[in-house]
């Protein structure tokens, strides 16, 4: 999955099919903002006054403290430069929010998204974080520069607020400095680089985008990215895997259970040529 090189800026869309979509952005691993698939945005449940009303029970524990929903929701609503609200404060949509799990329709990149299939088992599909919400306030940015676990697509849609993404494509790995014992966190605070301990970066180029609400940025598997927020902000993730990525995220899978889980990781090299199979036969016959 070697990226384009040479982008300066990220495309902004309306009105791709599928097949546009995939063509054009997913086969050359190339992000891109889509503008006009998220009405659903405009639902009353999703409202801060929404959430405080009706989630108030759920609890977040950020840098050692825990919070009530309400209190995160005050915290990231009064953030600032200064005093920042803590972050990140992510909620699972189908473990918290199931209702909303109906609402939020899904962006397909290919013939399907294979994590939600039934066909995936389940001690392979819930290693990922597959629906996600975040809430933040200005001046909160994500804790580390990274790639997103087990060589997943991302797609994030802005609910309410501004975000920047900062990227990185692949190529630019050797100068970010990966983590020796996770190698999909870089140590490199974009925001202020320290270059005398990672002189390497000044060779890096990112490319930025600012996602406004109802905007949707699709990040391809093994982008380096961050973020930084400029208000009160409320996003939506969910994870992706389909026929392109598929190799990259069992091959990350059976790393991670050869390390963790030595004595099962054999089945996921089982499990990526069979299942691999089924998925290429069932997308063929039935899209």
């Amino acid at each position: 999955m070697e990226p384009h090189t040479s982008i300066s800026k990220i495309d902004r869309c309306s009105g791709l099919s599928e097949k546009e979509f995939y063509n054009t952005y997913v086969k050359p691993s190339l992000p891109v903002v889509i503008t006009d698939r998220a009405e659903w945005i405009t639902l009353e449940k999703f409202t801060p006054v929404y959430f405080k009303s009706n989630y108030n029970h759920l609890k977040r524990t950020v840098d050692g403290k825990t919070y009530p929903l309400s209190e995160i929701i005050e915290l990231c609503t009064s953030s600032t430069t200064e005093n920042k609200a803590p972050y990140p404060n992510i909620y699972n949509v189908g473990r918290d929010f199931p209702e909303f799990m109906d609402d939020i329709p899904e962006m397909l990149y290919g013939k399907s998204n294979r994590l939600r299939s039934r066909l995936l088992p389940n001690f392979i599909a819930k290693r990922t974080n597959q629906q996600e919400i975040f809430f933040g306030g200005k001046g909160c940015s994500f804790p580390t520069l990274h790639i997103d676990y087990l060589g997943v697509h991302t797609q994030l849609t802005q609910i309410i607020g501004d975000k920047d993404f900062i990227l990185y494509p692949p190529n630019q790995t050797p100068y970010l400095y990966p983590d020796k014992d996770r190698l999909t966190h870089s140590p490199v605070d974009i925001h202020n680089p320290d270059y005398d301990k990672f002189p390497l970066f000044k060779k890096a180029v990112s490319v930025k985008t600012t996602l406004k609400p109802g905007e949707t940025l699709f990040i391809p598997a093994g982008w380096w990215h961050t973020t930084y927020i400029h208000n009160f902000n409320l996003t939506y993730a969910i994870d992706h895997v389909n026929s392109f990525n598929w190799n990259l995220f069992m091959y990350e899978t059976y790393l991670a259970a050869k390390k963790n889980h030595p004595k099962l990781a054999w089945t996921i090299k089982f499990y990526k040529v069979i299942m691999g199979r089924i998925f290429n036969l069932k997308e063929f016959l039935f899209n």
